[in-house]
């Protein structure tokens, strides 16, 4: 089974190793596996071979706190870093005389005479020992089991220098010339050390501040329609077949789809997408959702971890613990850190014992080389890069399903695109219609919709869908029958009528350019026994975000390749229109890890994006393989980063999140390096002789502060925006930038719900983000201020089906 416990008291990488081989070793464990951010283990054992009891045991010898997860949900626990900032605080109380009473004759104050004074000291630096004994508690553990650790550290560093000055102070008493005592830096060490860590647990737990918003997003309890009467139950209690009702401004809490009411969903927790979703009867909706208006009855098809929600925390808490390759390097070097630096510290005595003649000096020098040190920057540096990158791309709908994934996509220099459903949507779409006679348009879409109501043609839900308004049931039709792979034929007062592809024409006045302005699309030719009518073009069509992706992938240095199934007429087609130069058309699913392995054995690192349905072979080959979702199910195992989203502008994000994470964890072990490298010599007295030399308060001073760096450091991930992500770095160029700033106001008759009202933002701002877009539904007015160009807005938004004037 598996079990996850809440530990207390890990202070660094060492810490988190040390548990992970304890408990490793314990017979009848799987695997144990410690996140030290999310300060929990997870434990897979037999309960045949081993209990929990023998596993906590195991750990609380090492001198952590355990703490049953399932226990918790409940239990009012008071946060670590809350313990922290109290044991701070009241050791600051004592520190403040202590220090007075230690250095007050060195800043002109009062003395107080050293007969009184050095007990005080004694008895003050005591208190604060007491205070934060859990530093020595955890420090004897360590050495103990053989696990040191940094507060093993601190805590030779704090008491060394307590028994070295109670020491020198029997020796006073006795009578002897004693002049130098280390109470005060005792003391100062274990001080500054709590509010180190109290300051770096703020910083960490940011890291977990969307993972918290995340979880906060179900509500504790749920309307449930039984027995025709609403009834408010827990989360927990809510069963497949469950009827949920939902109101405005409520979360969606399963999955499950829509048998009553209407209304706009917005997925943006899910998906990233901010742009809202009508759903009506018939409609699926995913927990995690948020109704923004309407109301809702829901038929519950998956409840509790059966969820798509409930699968994205999994998701990212499995990658947030998971490591780097690189992360495994310094997980190695700390390991070995404590007992390098011990020597050191060590040595340093000796030699200055040696060569100086002092055993304060030498003393003092020991004791700054062990508080110095810092193994807490080294196990850092990559795990919170890692979590503040997992929980950036959750806010943006994508996920990494582990640290490696991060690492991989910060090397991708070709990206391999599929086509169907990833580039385009997947389905067949009326792309075109073109009326070359004197009959109004509506008759002939009339009639082109009742013909397509006697057949099941793939295509004929198309049709249907884009006549459908115009039909004014004025006409009837006669003898219609579908002629097989040809196209539709009828009477209408004995006329007759023809709908089809080129095979059911019995005319010779066809257009030859018409075929060739549309190549790859799919004409249906709508005819008379005399003369062609108009044309119907379908084609299966590219999402609105490809060629904003694909422009960036190739601003990004990578190069762009689109492996297809399709005919070359129509790959052709979509590779010209969003630019791609490379492609390969005709190819079968299993076939396309064959040009994969082309580009990685030319030495490129390899992307393959794919719907994850028949490319499981290509993402598998790939370096990296990307899974497009459709924001209902995340478990594709054949990808290594899914998509919740249908836009492809999650690639762009994985790559460009990848490459910061990357960059960061580098900068964080450059400097965990660099710190110690230089400051454990200058400790140690290396630049003495030219007057530079460091306290035991300014060295832990010093390790506190490359612990906070290499944290902070990582944080400055939370702070990117999405949008900066993913956006084309030359939107805003010269263009635009030369063009003065202006207001205008359109008007659209299209303009219907809140729906439209976000398509046409989304549109005009993927123009030129700067620009601010106001549209007023109630008034169908659209107002647009800062810098763009009327043509290309006009023509933007007509062909998202929005004719626009000048008001």
């Amino acid at each position: 089974m598996k079990k996850t416990y809440k530990l207390q008291g890990m202070s660094c990488t060492n810490c988190a190793n040390g548990i992970e081989k304890v408990v490793n070793k314990i017979y009848g464990v799987n695997t144990a596996s410690v996140s030290l951010l999310a300060k929990s283990i997870e434990v897979d054992f037999n309960e045949q071979e081993t209990s929990e009891e023998i596993i906590i045991s195991a750990i609380e010898k090492l001198g952590y706190g355990v703490e049953n997860k399932g226990d918790l949900a409940d239990k009012k626990i008071i946060p670590y870093h809350k313990k922290l900032l109290n044991k701070f605080i009241l050791s600051l109380i004592f520190l403040i005389p202590l220090m007075y009473l230690s250095m007050g004759k060195m800043l002109g104050l009062p003395a107080v005479k050293s007969a009184i004074s050095l007990p005080l000291q004694a008895v003050l630096a005591l208190i604060i020992i007491i205070i934060n004994f859990r530093f020595y508690r955890g420090g004897i553990k360590a050495i103990i089991a053989k696990m040191p650790n940094m507060d093993t550290l601190v805590s030779m560093g704090s008491a060394s220098a307590y028994l070295y000055s109670a020491v020198m102070m029997i020796i006073f008493f006795v009578g002897e010339n004693v002049s130098h005592f280390y109470f005060e830096s005792s003391a100062m060490v274990l001080t500054l050390v709590t509010l180190g860590k109290y300051l770096e647990e703020i910083c960490k737990d940011k890291t977990g501040s969307a993972m918290e918003k995340l979880s906060s997003i179900i509500p504790k309890t749920v309307t449930i329609l039984k027995e025709n009467k609403m009834v408010k139950v827990p989360y927990k209690e809510i069963n497949v077949g469950d009827l949920v009702c939902i109101s405005a401004g409520e979360y969606i809490s399963i999955d499950g789809t829509v048998v009553e009411g209407f209304g706009f969903v917005d997925k943006s927790a899910i998906t990233g997408e901010s742009m809202q979703e009508e759903v009506f009867e018939s409609s699926l909706v995913v927990s995690g959702s948020i109704l923004k208006s309407g109301h809702i009855v829901v038929f519950a098809e998956k409840v509790a971890e059966e969820t798509l929600f409930s699968k994205i925390i999994a998701s990212i808490k499995k990658a947030g613990v998971s490591k780097a390759p690189v992360q495994r390097y310094a997980d190695k070097i700390a390991g070995v850190f404590v007992p390098i630096v011990t020597s050191i510290s060590i040595i340093t005595f000796i030699l200055w014992w040696i060569i100086g003649g002092s055993l304060f000096r030498a003393f003092g020098f020991a004791i700054s080389v062990l508080v110095i040190s810092c193994p807490c920057a080294l196990g850092l540096a990559t795990p919170v890069a890692i979590m503040a990158c997992v929980y950036k791309g959750a806010e943006n709908g994508v996920l990494y399903k582990n640290a490696e994934a991060i690492e991989i996509a910060s090397k991708i220099n070709c990206v391999c695109l599929d086509k169907t459903a990833t580039l385009t949507e997947g389905k067949p779409t009326l792309l075109d219609f073109i009326n070359y006679s004197k009959k109004d348009n509506d008759e002939i879409k009339e009639i082109a919709y009742l013909m397509e109501e006697n057949t099941s043609h793939p295509l004929a839900d198309c049709i249907k869908e884009y006549c459908k308004q115009s039909v004014k049931n004025n006409i009837k039709i006669e003898n219609c029958r579908y002629i097989q792979s040809k196209g539709i034929e009828c009477e209408i007062k004995g006329e007759k009528y023809i709908l089809g592809n080129r095979k059911i024409l019995t005319i010779q006045e066809i257009k030859e350019d018409i075929e060739e302005k549309y190549e790859g699309k799919t004409i249906l030719y709508f005819c008379s026994s005399s003369k062609l009518l108009a044309i119907f073009v379908i084609g299966d069509k590219i999402k609105e975000s490809s060629k904003e992706v694909v422009k960036a992938l190739k601003e990004d240095g990578n190069k762009v390749v689109m492996l297809t199934g399709d005919n070359k007429g129509s790959a052709n087609c979509v590779a010209k229109m969003l630019g791609i130069k490379d492609f390969v058309a005709e190819v079968m699913p299993e076939e396309k890890s064959k040009y994969i392995n082309l580009y990685k054995e030319k030495g490129y690192k390899v992307m393959m994006v794919g719907d994850g349905i028949n490319d499981s072979v290509a993402l598998r080959t790939g370096d990296l393989g990307i899974a497009v979702g459709n924001g209902t199910d995340i478990a594709i195992d054949s990808a290594d980063v899914v998509l919740t989203s249908e836009s492809l502008k999650g690639i762009v994000i994985t790559s460009r999140l990848g490459k910061k994470a990357v960059k960061i964890i580098k900068q964080n072990l450059f400097w965990a390096f660099i710190y110690n490298a230089l400051a454990i010599p200058l400790a140690g007295g290396l630049l003495s002789f030219v007057g530079i030399t460091m306290s035991p308060m300014i060295a832990s001073a010093c390790m506190c502060a490359s612990s906070l760096f290499v944290v902070s450091n990582a944080l400055r991930i939370t702070k990117i925006k999405g949008k900066d992500l993913c956006q084309n770095k030359n939107l805003n160029d010269k263009k635009y930038k030369s063009i003065p700033k202006k207001s205008q106001r359109y008007y659209s008759e299209s303009i219907m719900c809140n729906h439209c009202a976000s398509k046409i933002k989304t549109a005009i701002k993927n123009l030129n983000p700067s620009v601010k877009v106001k549209v007023d539904v109630a008034k169908k007015i659209i107002k647009i201020k800062g810098r763009f160009i009327e043509k290309e807005v006009s023509l933007t938004l007509k062909q998202i089906g929005f004719n626009i004037e000048k008001i």
